[in-house]
């Protein structure tokens, strides 16, 4: 997961045996992510495992390197594909394949203001001059997995 972490549901959508992990190098993350809670187990409880203070937190938005992975690490990958930017992305990596998951989502730097704040249908939008343009948010998966 990279840049669109936010938009990401949870973790809980995952299937057993799959851990969500941030990736830098999938662009738009330059702040503090948040982190994995300490495992009930290892603490005693759920409430000293979500009240415990780490080290690796912190109230200054810095980044944290040990809450983030390489993508070389990855056997699936979040990305969204904007087709009006020319960032690389996993779309157009022959080391990926797209998995059939993708939903659409709203380009908020080539989409105006009106258009990201209120649904317009887009016919309307077109006539309001209320341009709206769209990405992809597509589930990747790598074509050779890691061993």
């Amino acid at each position: 997961m990279g840049g669109a972490w936010y938009w990401f549901p949870s973790s809980y959508w995952l299937p057993r045996g799959y851990h969500l992990q941030f990736v830098r190098e999938l662009g738009g993350v330059d702040g503090h992510l948040p982190g994995d809670f300490v495992p009930a187990k290892a603490s005693g409880s759920v409430q000293k495992s979500t009240s415990v203070e780490r080290p690796d937190f912190n109230a200054r938005n810095e980044w944290e390197p040990s809450h983030a992975i390489e993508l070389s690490q990855c056997d699936y990958a979040v990305d969204i594909e904007y087709p009006m930017r020319e960032e690389p992305g996993l779309a157009r990596s022959s080391e990926w394949q797209q998995v059939g998951m993708c939903h659409s989502v709203l380009d908020p730097a080539n989409t105006s203001v009106l258009a990201r704040m209120v649904y317009v249908p887009h016919m309307l939008a077109w006539m309001a001059g209320q341009r709206q343009e769209w990405g992809q948010m597509c589930v990747y998966e790598r074509r050779n997995p890691i061993a």
